[in-house]
């Protein structure tokens, strides 16, 4: 199952994002500050994380860099939360996001969002199916099957 964090100081809009992303088959980790998203990063490197502007001012920028800075985080996709104009979304895609939201955001919009991500190779999905088959060789090996994008 991928992994997610959501890094934002409202306990009830962790609550809600994680409603969303669980639904949408995540497992969610929360973090209420810079420094405890930093430390979950490093921990459980998440498949994406979601920071929300308000996280903590300057740190949020200072966090995307951060989280862009450490082995686990070079393949992790970064959403920006949005709670400005186009100059903080610059900023944070400056910074290492790899896209933004804008509040309030709803179930579609996020997995619209996460499509493209996986669309561009920015989301890694840790539960790719596989099968066993035989090839005319008489030995058996793994395969991936899915939709191609």
């Amino acid at each position: 199952m991928a992994t997610s964090l959501i890094a934002d100081q409202s306990a009830p809009v962790r609550k809600a994002a994680q409603f969303l992303l669980e639904s949408l088959g995540f497992e969610v980790a929360g973090a209420r500050d810079a420094g405890e998203a930093l430390a979950t990063v490093r921990g459980l490197s998440p498949d994406l994380v979601i920071v929300d502007a308000r996280i903590g001012g300057a740190e949020t920028l200072s966090l995307i860099e951060k989280i862009r800075a450490l082995p686990e985080g070079a393949e992790t996709c970064i959403l920006f939360v949005a709670d400005g104009g186009p100059a903080s979304v610059r900023a944070a895609m400056d910074a290492g996001a790899d896209d933004y939201l804008i509040k309030p955001f709803d179930r579609e919009l996020l997995s619209f969002k996460l499509d493209q991500a996986r669309a561009r190779g920015r989301l890694r999905t840790r539960d790719t199916p596989m099968k066993l088959v035989q090839d005319n060789s008489h030995s058996w090996r793994f395969r991936v099957f899915g939709k191609a994008v």
